[in-house]
């Protein structure tokens, strides 16, 4: 069967929604087969989870056309048009880990995490995929049931509509057959994981996020996370003196250290209980720490501090001029550049001037490109600019 080749705008996608569910919805919609859709656009399709990772090229552009919806919105209904926000790029680098998971410190001082390989890494994308869905949502849409994109990632634990837990099945998204017959049980969600999770949601649909200190980009929260994740999978060996509050966190919640692995591995590696389990760990410290009951010892803890509420007195006030301070400003403003700097040329050129400032020479310039590509930053954003 055939559909036509300009489709009305019905059903509209919906915030967060995972491009394979809205093209469940659409091909319901024409009573028509999801690979006659892909196929009537030029694509077949292997598998209905290839669109929600990474779509054919031109496919957005051709979805766009068709429907009427703008096509940077169909972007980001697949992983792909996340990069560089929750991931550097979709293809990994040899670098990918330390370059997405050590630019930032918040529990632990900087430095103090061993290099690690993890090749083939991606951040947020897990070895094995997990499925997990809202009860709620579910139970209040028809089939094929929406499904949202970051349902399939170990980055949220709660539906931020319902701030319920999301749970697990087998069934094929969108349908959950089973829960027809045995719908699971709603179970509300701490109060930490929810905070986390809305501000995961803001990042999502707003591009940012409010912290106590300020507002961030939403790469920043993306990887805040992530660096709080690989601190808290730290070994007793890496974490010396500062391993206390690691093991506070985790006892704060009843789970063994490092949710109970006995070695080291990626959270995307992990099985899905100790990715949910880390979550948990991860909305507790930030709930610990915007609460002043730990003092993380990183460069960016500072981000989860409130803002004085009331001037303090002179002798008490922080040493705004001291080199430590003001380096460790420094530092934090810098990390934040680089990571806008992966999907903004102008932003990517400040940088480049700001690292090439004083210097002239063509080793110099070299140097500094050979840094930002280490960094992540294309170099075809520090091109010259047309005259």
């Amino acid at each position: 069967m055939s559909v036509s080749h300009r489709w009305p705008v019905h059903p509209a996608p919906l915030p967060g929604e995972a491009l394979s569910s809205w093209l469940w919805r659409i091909a319901d919609r024409y009573d028509a087969d999801l690979g006659v859709l892909t196929s009537d656009m030029g694509h077949a399709l292997a598998e209905p989870e290839e669109l929600d990772t990474c779509p054919p090229v031109g496919f957005a552009r051709k979805l766009a056309s068709r429907t009427g919806v703008d096509v940077n919105r169909i972007r980001r209904m697949s992983l792909s048009g996340w990069a560089p926000w929750l991931l550097d790029q979709m293809e990994p680098g040899p670098d990918a880990f330390t370059t997405y998971t050590r630019q930032l410190s918040v529990l632990l001082p900087a430095g103090r995490r061993r290099p690690r390989e993890a090749p083939g890494w991606r951040a947020w994308l897990p070895a094995k995929q997990t499925l997990r869905a809202c009860p709620r949502c579910v139970a209040t849409t028809k089939q094929p049931h929406p499904y949202q994109l970051m349902w399939s990632l170990p980055l949220m634990l709660s539906c931020p509509f319902h701030g319920c837990l999301l749970e697990p099945h087998t069934d094929v998204p969108g349908y959950y057959l089973g829960w027809e017959y045995a719908p699971p049980q709603p179970r509300p969600a701490a109060a930490p994981v929810v905070a986390m999770d809305r501000r995961t949601w803001d990042a999502m649909t707003t591009g940012s996020v409010q912290l106590p200190r300020r507002q961030v980009h939403a790469g920043i929260w993306f990887r805040l996370i992530r660096t709080i994740i690989d601190e808290l999978a730290t070994t007793a060996s890496e974490c010396g003196a500062p391993g206390r509050l690691i093991r506070h966190i985790w006892e704060a919640i009843g789970y063994p250290d490092r949710a109970g692995q006995s070695f080291w591995r990626t959270h995307e590696s992990s099985p899905l209980s100790v990715q949910l389990r880390t979550l948990e760990a991860a909305a507790t410290a930030i709930d610990l720490l915007e609460s002043k009951t730990l003092t993380g010892r990183g460069l960016n803890a500072m981000l989860f501090l409130p803002m004085p509420s009331a001037p303090v007195y002179d002798g008490d006030a922080p040493d705004r001029n001291s080199i430590a301070y003001l380096w460790a400003r420094a530092c934090s403003a810098f990390d934040e550049a680089v990571v806008e700097a992966r999907g903004d040329p102008d932003t990517a050129k400040a940088v480049f001037d700001m690292m090439l400032y004083g210097r002239k020479s063509a080793t110099a310039i070299q140097g500094v490109l050979s840094d930002l590509q280490d960094l992540g930053v294309p170099l075809h954003y520090l091109s010259h600019k047309e005259q």
